[in-house]
């Protein structure tokens, strides 16, 4: 299976090696003690937020009791290191705990040793390092959350955005069949669903620490539903056969005890930390895609007067997943007022805000709206109203990764790829485990094909029904390498399975004229301008926005080649 990619986080002069365990200044390395390193590098994946005091002293020391000082004198270290004796960068909120309060990025994976396309080893550091010498692959099979993951939420007394999340616990696995040495695989298993599923802006994941009592016992369903707060239950066992390996889980409804998904993974127990991995990112796809489906049921079913901004979001998003190319218009109109009523009814519920922007952006974007909404095509003021909501979602919870991906995607169109792929790259530290097939595209436009192959062919691999789309752009990544035969084999079928998508179209042309392939070219000419009559090369060029001249002009040569008007 692909293996994580190094990530190495920076902010000003710094950069700290997630996967090396290595913190650097300009290039220098900066000695660090371990527990230290991992308390920066907590805080580093968590800047823009305080953390508590009780949260760090978990995720550095989860099996250990320790006291404030040990947390102290490692802070003190980490300011140190960074040469923060003024405390700008790591600043201490009395009574409540730490706040990374610099500006931290995502490195180009291409400017670290050995590419993107390298495989590394990893030691994760989050929230859950220190704890065993092995990670959690942040790829894999996490790309089947892209066509279904839902920005959700629901109110509760002492912390509204905690508990407007659908509660999950998962319970330790159980070890089954009397091999002992498999506990701690099936302890590992347990908790990396945990660390992961509590990534998802959209899930509120119950505490290791609160589940682990339920080890070994049997509790119904209920009880340890009402005793923990949670609406679902993950369970699962381990058990060693022979020479396989079966991993069992479940997704229970806490208040009722009903099943609401169960899966086997049977592997060989060749390579146990290979398999975890494996095993983790399709648990958390799977999980995540029930959960979100449980939950717009749920909604579905609330009469219309009781729905409040949570349950409207939720169908809103809905609409927004599945939306028919024969009513477009209609559905994004219908995705739209319902965003507003959330809006509406909480101001400050970001997945609203987010929603809604979406739909000011996917009006602008497409030009064959069967709705007054179509008029918005091409709009400025509907572009800037897209940003001015996607940057306001990233205000109200900069940690939301799908509303950073908003953002980028927004920014993409009004400033370019650059721009764009700088906001994803906050996405993906807001949650490694976050995905967006439109990154790939972004990677393409600004000059960085080779990153957007390696990208595009992971998340498709991960996801065997991805919908056309991923393959027009890994063809795309293909066309400005000079690969144009393997570009063709992906966008004619992308092309077929989307009948009205003009820039498959207008790139199929480019590259069968590099191809010398003359009927093929002439047939492609004649789709684009019948579903783009107005169509000219200067045109679809501004449109593109391609950032890197060498790509841009390839583009717009095979463009002239094919003979499309200029």
């Amino acid at each position: 299976m692909d293996r994580p990619l190094h990530r190495v986080l920076g902010f000003g002069p710094f950069s700290l090696d997630v996967t090396r365990r290595q913190l650097r200044r300009s290039g220098e390395h900066v000695a660090l003690r371990p527990k230290s390193f991992d308390v920066l590098c907590h805080l580093v994946e968590h800047a823009g937020r305080v953390v508590p005091k009780e949260e760090i002293m978990q995720a550095v020391w989860p099996d250990v009791i320790v006291t404030d000082e040990s947390l102290t004198r490692c802070v003190s270290d980490a300011r140190q290191a960074l040469d923060d004796a003024a405390q700008e960068l790591i600043k201490t909120i009395p009574r409540r705990g730490y706040h990374f309060a610099g500006e931290v990025s995502l490195l180009a994976p291409a400017a670290l040793p050995g590419g993107i396309g390298d495989p590394v080893q990893t030691v994760e550091v989050s929230g859950w390092s220190g704890r065993r010498p092995w990670g959690l692959a942040a790829g894999g099979a996490i790309a089947l959350l892209l066509a279904i993951t839902l920005a959700v939420g629901w109110p509760r007394p002492a912390d509204r955005a905690a508990m407007e999340r659908p509660v999950v616990a998962v319970l330790p696995f159980a070890n089954q069949g009397g091999d002992g040495r498999q506990s701690y695989f099936a302890e590992g298993v347990s908790d990396d669903l945990t660390a992961s599923l509590s990534r998802f802006d959209a899930l509120f994941v119950i505490a290791r620490d609160s589940t682990s009592r339920y080890r070994g016992i049997e509790v119904p369903s209920p009880e340890i539903g009402r005793e923990l707060g949670a609406r679902y239950l993950v369970q699962g066992s381990v058990q060693r056969q022979d020479e396989r390996l079966r991993v069992t889980a479940r997704l229970i409804e806490a208040a009722t005890g009903r099943q609401l998904w169960a899966e086997n993974y049977d592997r060989t127990p060749n390579g146990l930390f290979a398999v975890q991995d494996e095993l983790i990112s399709s648990l958390v796809g799977q999980l995540h895609a029930r959960i979100s489906r449980s939950e717009l049921d749920r909604a579905a079913r609330k009469p219309p007067e009781r729905l409040d901004a949570y349950d409207l979001t939720l169908r809103a998003g809905a609409l927004m997943r599945g939306v028919p190319r024969e009513t477009r218009g209609e559905t994004i109109a219908a995705a739209r007022a319902l965003y507003m009523q959330a809006v509406a009814l909480d101001p400050n519920y970001a997945p609203a805000v987010q929603g809604l922007a979406n739909t000011f952006l996917w009006a602008w974007i497409d030009p064959s709206l069967d709705h007054p909404i179509g008029t918005e095509f091409q709009q400025p003021a509907v572009l800037e109203r897209a940003e001015a909501l996607a940057r306001h979602a990233v205000d109200l919870d900069g940690t939301m990764a799908d509303a950073r991906a908003t953002l980028g995607w927004v920014l993409n169109w009004r400033h370019g790829a650059r721009e764009g792929i700088a906001e994803f790259e906050k996405a993906f530290i807001a949650n490694p485990n976050f995905v967006d097939f439109r990154f790939g595209l972004l990677l393409s436009h600004s000059g960085r094909a080779p990153e957007a192959v390696h990208y595009m062919k992971r998340i498709m691999k991960a996801d065997p029904f991805h919908p056309p789309i991923y393959g027009y752009f890994l063809g795309k990544a293909y066309f400005f390498l000079g690969r144009y035969m393997e570009a063709v084999e992906l966008i004619r079928p992308a092309m077929l399975r989307m009948p009205d998508h003009r820039p498959s179209r207008a790139l199929y042309a480019a590259v069968n004229a590099y191809l010398g392939r003359t009927e093929e070219t002439k047939a492609a000419v004649a789709e684009v301008m019948r579903i783009h009559p107005e169509f000219s090369i200067a045109g679809w060029m501004k449109f593109m926005r391609i950032s890197d001249p060498e790509y841009a002009e390839k583009l717009n040569a095979g463009l002239k080649l094919a003979g499309l008007p200029e």
